[in-house]
């Protein structure tokens, strides 16, 4: 490890948050630097240190790469637009600084004193440019195989939100390709029930894969239902595979 300048509080802030990422920086200055805000330097001239605006510009690339490989492994049969749609709806600022949140990243900021009264230290903007800055440190203490590991690991809650992924993820198209593809035939979609009145109708849908198996969905509207139903029917046969 490079040796560093730091006290031994910051040295063990700085430590914590090595374990709570799960990564040992062999250059521990790099995440001091990815923790360090323009105004606590512009506060600081005489510590000569950098602030983490470079690493989070290198961050944001890293980050949109990491997971756009995540995506194209987890959804292999996912069009262009819906992968983008889904990286979109994962990286965005308040999934990133929920992250930065979980890792106590806004504990480990040196911000300057205005940004400290102003309670800088836990906005949203904050806490997501410092992430982003971090990934970049793990990167370039690294490789790029490295912090996709430890993205992976910090990411994967979001990724196992089917909420995500039902959202974005065009399933009925890709029961129909799979199903096309693999066993020659497409998706029967029927209506088998409605409840409710008229202003707050809920519907049930089965699909039919012939031969294969038959699953059922429902929603407040048909649309929906079908997309309960395609999504249990692709997962399960997805799993066969």
């Amino acid at each position: 490890m490079k040796k560093s300048s730091f006290d031994k509080n910051r040295m063990d802030i700085l430590h914590d948050l090595e374990e709570r990422i799960a990564y040992s920086f062999s250059d521990i200055n790099l995440l001091s630097t990815a923790l360090t805000h323009r105004s606590y330097v512009n506060e600081n001239p005489q510590t000569a240190v950098s602030d983490y605006e470079r690493f989070e510009f290198l961050g944001d690339s890293v980050l949109g790469l990491c997971v756009s490989d995540l995506l194209v492994k987890k959804y292999v049969d996912s069009p262009e637009g819906d992968l983008t749609k889904i990286r979109a709806s994962l990286v965005n600022e308040k999934n990133l600084a929920q992250i930065a949140r979980d890792l106590k990243i806004g504990d480990c900021l040196l911000i300057g004193r205005g940004e400290e009264n102003a309670g800088s230290r836990d906005k949203e903007s904050f806490l997501a440019d410092s992430f982003e800055a971090v990934i970049a440190a793990v990167y370039l203490d690294s490789d790029f195989n490295r912090v996709r590991t430890v993205l992976a690991k910090l990411i994967e809650p979001l990724l196992a939100d089917d909420n995500v992924s039902a959202e974005y993820f065009d399933y009925k198209t890709a029961l129909q390709e799979l199903c096309q593809k693999k066993y020659k035939t497409i998706p029967i979609y029927m209506v088998t029930g409605s409840s409710g009145p008229d202003h707050d109708k809920s519907f049930t849908v089965k699909v039919i894969i012939v031969n294969k198996l038959t699953e059922f969905g429902s929603g407040k509207s048909k649309k929906d239902a079908e997309k309960e139903a395609a999504q249990k029917a692709w997962e399960i046969l997805r799993d066969e595979e």
